[in-house]
């Protein structure tokens, strides 16, 4: 009897890893993906050569990203975004 529940056992962890939804694409939006996603995205990555796009912004420190949205020449699209959000944006981007 123990032999056939390790078989069991093991038959239903296969089947929990090998489920479709259960990767980490699948995994929740981060916040600073989210704010990217609704305030940043459009510019960022429209290949417009007058914006840093996202592979630019993503060798920039978290600090160098913030400075930009705070007194810098994201500050009037950042207007609205809390501290915190503009951190997220800031560690997503940079991925710290």
């Amino acid at each position: 009897m123990r032999m056939r529940s390790t078989w069991i056992g093991a038959g239903l962890l296969g089947l929990a890893l090998a489920a479709p939804g259960t990767g980490a694409a699948d995994a929740p939006v981060s916040r600073g993906e989210e704010v990217y996603a609704a305030r940043c995205k459009e510019c960022h990555e429209s290949g417009d050569e007058r914006v840093p796009q996202r592979d630019t912004l993503a060798r920039k420190t978290p600090a160098e990203i913030v400075a930009a949205m705070t007194g810098g020449p994201m500050t009037p699209m950042a207007e609205g975004l809390t501290p915190e959000d503009k951190q997220a944006v800031a560690a997503f981007l940079t991925g710290h």
